[in-house]
């Protein structure tokens, strides 16, 4: 067993910063995120809604955001090209905040499926090409990392990324 962000710690964040929803298409990288906010957490202080696919994750995203309220969309990064169209004819063009957890598979030594291998050497050159700024979330000063995209993602009202790479938020 390793240390990893503590998923109580992650939501009170999330809490403290007003964020109403998290939405997305579950990854085994957010597991320990994901199981307690379904089995532990009160989520009538932020709403879990599942998605069947990333662009349908963006567009519940942007329905809070149309409402003045702040939600989360965790992906794997092989879903970023299914978010294209919904990040730059949706979110972006009305200015959705919304901040972006993606798994960032597909790095040495962790390959573990080769079909993650070219998405995981291209993750970043995907979110610079679609304007997205964004973070690397790890575990030392993960709570600093986190306040700074939030705090980037209120001060332009746009998406922003944080990618997470394996063993952050879940063994």
């Amino acid at each position: 067993m390793w240390e990893i962000i503590d998923p109580k710690l992650f939501l009170k964040i999330l809490e403290e910063n007003n964020f109403s929803t998290i939405t997305g298409v579950p990854c085994s990288y957010f597991k320990d995120l994901l199981i307690y906010l379904d089995n532990e957490f009160d989520q009538s202080k932020i709403k879990h809604i599942l998605a069947t696919r990333e662009d349908q994750a963006v567009g519940i995203a942007s329905g809070v955001a149309f409402t003045n309220r702040k939600a989360i969309v965790y992906l794997q990064n092989s879903g970023l090209g299914n978010i294209g169209d919904a990040l730059t004819s949706l979110a972006q063009l009305y200015k959705l905040p919304m901040l972006l957890l993606i798994s960032y598979r597909g790095l040495l030594p962790d390959r573990d499926f080769p079909e993650h291998s070219i998405m995981g050497e291209v993750t970043e050159d995907l979110l610079n090409a679609l304007k997205v700024p964004y973070k690397v979330l790890e575990i030392e000063e993960w709570q600093k990392t986190m306040q700074e995209a939030i705090d980037t993602m209120e001060k332009l009202q746009l998406p922003v990324a944080l990618l997470v790479q394996k063993g952050v938020l879940s063994q």
